[in-house]
């Protein structure tokens, strides 16, 4: 087509015009498609040039419609104030290029516009270009729209948007395309006064002082998909109310990522943000600084690299951000990941983190700048969330100044830093709460939690941790005078490695514990638990109220100024020692609570209704506990002494004593030096309370004797407790230690296991058998009285097993015969714990029988004995004992059987039998020794046997009989010394026993027998004995 200059007019039809072929490229004038009759006009590779004012190509009325493909419009303004367009759309007219460019010069040179309702513009791989001022790249306005594919917008002047749409009903649609600005002022996108834009997969970069996308208006939207979006000066996106829709993309800007500025008294304005990188070099990543402005945020990464900058900066009073699974992140010094000034924070998932010095990663503030309406408050509500900050003097989350409200679950913080807490809440009306949450720092002087200047920590199941010199778990302090703060812990625990759990520097601290933990350790060994002292700042600690529930504090408590009121309570229990500089202090137990103390302690008032325990000393390093005022309460101590070297823990009570108390004394195992000593342990200044001896019996173990408590009261009113010596009262384990090593014990071990012939083979007179096996069980219960250890008892079971055989004589018959045996004893030492020896035997007998009816039966035995014993002491004390020793038997059995008509029988018996048993030397587990001398214990038996010899069908037979007769204990002494005090436990005596058995032939070969017998003596008692065997020959 041939060029003209002037506006071509075209009337033809749409079908006679769709029939006709494109012509030849060709350049052409300013193109005018404004029939009224309507018109479509379609150009291919034509080009437009238009140097004036005005449009190169003008569609006008919603009857015309203008289609160009492969097109190369200009656009040149005529002079200075000359606005011209490439292509431009009014009155519902509709304008198309594909695969176009458009370059638009000069002032108000638009590459693309569309005004007017139904008026529409679409560009598909079109290029633009401009570059005058205010030469905006595509532009609609009152209600029109253009819809970009592929293609680039790109603007070099002044106040030149790429993209941009005003009014309500106008709309942006773009995809796949690139928009670029490098003017100052000018919006690589810019919606207005209600229009909406759409992104989809766009790059839109603003190179000069301007943000990348703008939006202004209460209804204004820009929706973006899969969009970069870069400001080389200024915001990534700027809006002043409206509403940001990004998704699947990045923002990176010089300033703010994202910016919401107030512009009206209402203020507002929304960003949505998903899966998306926002990134700001030297300010935040999104600044919610207009009046009710808010944030949605998913899954998306929030990042600002320069000094004084957030992730997120809410300086907006009722401004709001829910962010959920994303990352925060700061880069710079005097940085914060979220700063929330005057808005509510909402976070549910993802990382809080923070690389510079002074850089925290939660900080809510009221310090607002600029002038805020009404009273400012700032909230931070956050789950599920990892906060951690590397860098000097960086918190995990700070809430400060009054209406600042911080509320932390499930989450965990973590800081690496000297000076960088975990938490910190100060100012009136201040408030931290944190459930389920982990807190760990690392570095010196970083504080678990701080709490300060009126304000208040609620912890719940919360877990608190510090590792650093000076790095306190808990710290309540004050910056003026007159300062309460509140810090309640429940389900919690706190561990500082290197200082104290809980420090109170100035101020007044009321706190509650309630199944909870304060641990304070230096070089893994126990420290101070909880110190108080005045403020660095000159101001003095005032009243600290700790109150515990069913909680347990380990560590000293150092009270250095102010008073303590430290009450433990249901099941609490404190571990360390209490040192009350000032002497104001009070400390109180109930009925269920304990204090373990490790050091000297001092405190002003004590009310005891639990349990006060001096703890094991170190190389007898002794405990004094001082009251300094009145000791209350029916409560009970547990004290240390070490009666051989005459020295003890301590109770000095500088007022009245009241309450019916309770005095458990542990000793040592080491003797005293001397008789009718007494150990001083208790001194005050009177009272109408008393102590007594909790341990059992009222007496106390020392050594090898007991004592007891004494009190003294003298005229002037004073009143002392002091241990006593009991004369000839055996301790637990003196006396058990005797018992176990005393000679007359074996020997009625060995009587057991010795037995007499007939229980030990049964009736071999009409055995005619050359040779034997047997087996033999028995048992029985002894209760054994020694004259020096208390009495107790012992039950006993064995069993021996044996073969011989069988020689005959002219006279008579010899059986000959080895055995071996193994028995086991169980001791009770009446209430005052249990015992235990095995013993293991072989042996050799000799049995003549005469046919006259003479026996004579010995027997000796070699035998090997263990003792092990573990008894309670008074104390409660478990005190254990193990021992070995030798021994050998002999023993020398003879009668004669006297028959009678019907097979009636009498069988009178004598029997000498006489043990060795070896010395032994060990030591307890109390440090009591123990040295038992050998000896020598003979014993007489003379006895008779009455019963009847019955044959039954073949070989079978039985023989039941009754027997009774004194055993005579000619010696069972030994000396046993424990602490090198000597005590001569003796078994000698008399005393009766009787019983019955039977023995049974089955057939030539197999017999039967059992034994059933009681006795008593002066010093032993058998309610039963029983033995049973089994004899084949053959």
């Amino acid at each position: 087509m041939n060029s003209a200059k002037k506006p071509l007019s075209f009337a033809i039809s749409y079908a006679l015009f769709v029939a006709l072929a494109p012509v030849q490229a060709a350049t052409i004038g300013p193109v005018d498609v404004s029939s009224e009759a309507g018109d479509l006009l379609v150009l291919d590779n034509d080009q437009v040039s238009f140097t004036g004012k005005g449009a190169a190509v003008r569609v006008v009325g919603g009857q015309n419609e203008f289609i160009g493909t492969t097109m190369d419009i200009h656009a040149t303004a005529g002079g200075p104030n000359d606005a011209v367009t490439g292509l431009q759309a009014q009155g519902g007219g509709r304008g198309t290029l594909q695969g176009s460019t458009i370059k638009a010069s000069g002032y108000f040179g638009d590459g693309a516009s569309a005004s007017g309702a139904g008026s529409h513009v679409q560009l598909g791989q079109t290029d633009i270009t401009t570059d005058g001022a205010r030469g905006r790249g595509v532009m609609v306005n009152q209600g029109s729209s253009a819809q970009i594919i592929g293609g680039t917008v790109t603007t070099t002047g002044l106040m030149a948007d790429g993209l941009s749409a005003m009014g309500a009903g106008s709309t942006i649609s773009a995809s796949g395309t690139s928009v670029s600005t490098a003017g100052n002022a000018a919006y690589a996108v810019r919606a207005q006064q209600g229009a909406r834009i759409k992104l989809n997969n766009v790059s839109a970069t603003a190179h000069g002082q301007t943000a990348a996308i703008a939006i202004t208006g209460t209804d204004s939207v820009v929706t973006a998909d899969g969009v970069t979006a870069q400001s080389d000066g200024a915001q990534g996106v700027e809006m002043q109310e409206g509403r940001l829709e990004f998704s699947n993309g990045s923002i990176q800007a010089k300033t703010d990522g994202i910016l919401i500025r107030p512009s009206s008294p209402n203020g507002g304005g929304t960003a949505v943000v998903r899966n998306s990188q926002v990134l700001s070099q030297t300010g935040n990543g999104i600044n919610l600084d207009a009046k009710g402005a808010s944030l949605e945020l998913y899954e998306s990464q929030i990042s600002a690299k320069g000094d004084n900058g957030s992730a997120i900066w809410m300086p907006g009073s009722d401004s709001h951000a829910d962010v959920h699974d994303s990352q925060l992140e700061t880069w710079g010094t005097q940085a914060a990941a979220v700063d929330n000034r005057a808005g509510i924070f909402q976070m549910d998932g993802g990382r809080v983190v923070t690389h510079g010095d002074s850089s925290h990663g939660l900080y809510a503030s009221t310090d607002v700048i600029g002038g805020q309406s009404g009273a400012p408050g700032a909230t931070f509500d956050v789950m599920n969330v990892v906060i951690e900050t590397f860098g000097v003097g960086s918190v995990g989350a700070l809430a400060r100044l009054g209406g600042t409200r911080m509320v932390l679950s499930d989450s965990q913080l973590l800081t690496h830093g000297d000076l960088s807490h975990g938490l910190l809440v100060s100012g009136d009306d201040a408030s931290l709460q944190t459930t389920r949450t982990n807190v760990v720092t690392e570095g010196n002087s970083a504080y678990g939690l701080s709490v300060s200047n009126n304000a208040t920590a609620d912890l719940t199941d919360t877990h608190i941790e510090t590792a650093g010199e000076k790095a306190y778990g808990l710290v309540s302090q004050a910056t003026i005078a007159g300062i309460t703060n509140q810090l309640d812990l429940t389900d919690s625990t706190v561990l500082a490695h290197d200082s104290s759990a809980l420090r109170v520097s100035g101020g007044s601290l009321l706190s509650h514990l309630t199944h909870s933990s304060l641990v304070g350790r230096s070089a893994d060994q126990p420290a101070t638990a909880v110190w108080i002292t005045d403020g660095a700042n000159g101001l003095a600690a005032d009243l600290v109220r700790l109150d515990s529930d069913h909680s347990f504090i380990d560590g000293d408590v150092l009270v250095e100024g102010g008073a303590l009121q430290l009450s433990l309570n249901n099941q609490s229990r404190l571990e360390g020692a209490v040192n009350d500089t000032p002497g104001h202090s009070s400390l109180s137990l109930d009925d269920s609570s304990t204090w373990l103390m490790r050091g000297d302690s001092s405190v002003g008032q004590l009310t005891n209704k639990g349990s006060v325990e001096f703890a094991t000393p170190a190389a007898s390093d002794f405990m004094r506990l001082k009251v300094v005022g009145d000791l209350q309460g029916d409560g009970q101590y547990i004290m240390n002494t070490d009666l051989g070297a005459l020295r003890g823990d301590r109770l000095e009570v500088g007022g009245q004593v009241t309450g019916n108390n309770q005095l458990l004394v542990r000793n040592s195992g080491t003797e005293p030096s001397g008789g009718g000593q007494k150990l001083l342990l208790i001194d005050s200044q009177g009272g109408v309370g008393d102590f007594t001896l909790a341990n059992r019996g009222q007496e106390v173990d020392v050594g090898t004797y007991r004592y007891t408590l004494q009190r003294d009261d003298s005229a002037s009113g004073q009143s002392q407790w002091s241990l006593v010596n009991i004369t000839e009262q055996l301790s637990t384990a003196a006396s058990a230690a005797i018992n176990s090593s005393a000679l007359a014990t074996l020997r009625d071990t060995w009587d057991a296991e010795r037995g007499s012939l007939i229980q030990r083979l049964g009736d071999v007179r009409g055995d005619g058998h050359d040779e034997g096996v047997w087996m033999r069980s028995y048992g029985q219960e002894q209760q054994l009285d020694n004259g020096a250890g208390r009495h107790f008892t012992q039950n006993l079971n064995g069993v021996q097993v044996g073969v011989d055989g069988r020689m005959a004589r002219s006279n008579g018959s010899l059986i000959l015969g080895g055995l071996a045996g193994y028995s086991h004893a169980n001791r009770s030492f009446n209430g005052e714990g249990s015992g235990k020896l095995e013993s293991y035997y072989i042996g050799a007998y000799a049995t003549y029988l005469d046919d006259s009816g003479w026996y004579t039966d010995s027997l000796l035995t070699l035998n090997r004995w263990s003792t092990r014993f573990d008894v309670d002491a008074t104390d409660g004390k478990r005190v254990s004992g193990k021992t070995h020793s030798n021994g050998a038997g002999l023993s020398v059995e003879t009668g004669k059987r006297l028959d009678f008509s019907h097979g009636w029988f009498v069988e009178p018996q004598a029997q000498l039998s006489a043990l060795y048993g070896g010395g032994d030397r060990y030591r307890l587990s109390n440090d009591m020794r123990v040295d038992a001398d050998d000896g020598i214990s003979a014993q007489l038996r003379g006895g008779a046997l009455v019963g009847r010899q019955m044959r039954l069908e073949g070989d079978f037979a039985i023989q039941p009989y009754l027997k009774a007769g004194w055993i005579q204990d000619l010696s069972a002494r030994n000396q046993v010394k424990t602490n090198d005090v000597s005590s001569h436990p003796d078994g000698n005596g008399g005393g009766w026993y009787a019983g019955a058995g039977i023995t049974a032939a089955m057939g030539r070969s197999q017999h039967l027998y059992a034994d059933v017998e009681t006795s008593d003596s002066s010093t032993q008692k058998r309610p039963w004995a029983l033995n049973i065997g089994y004899r084949l020959a053959w």
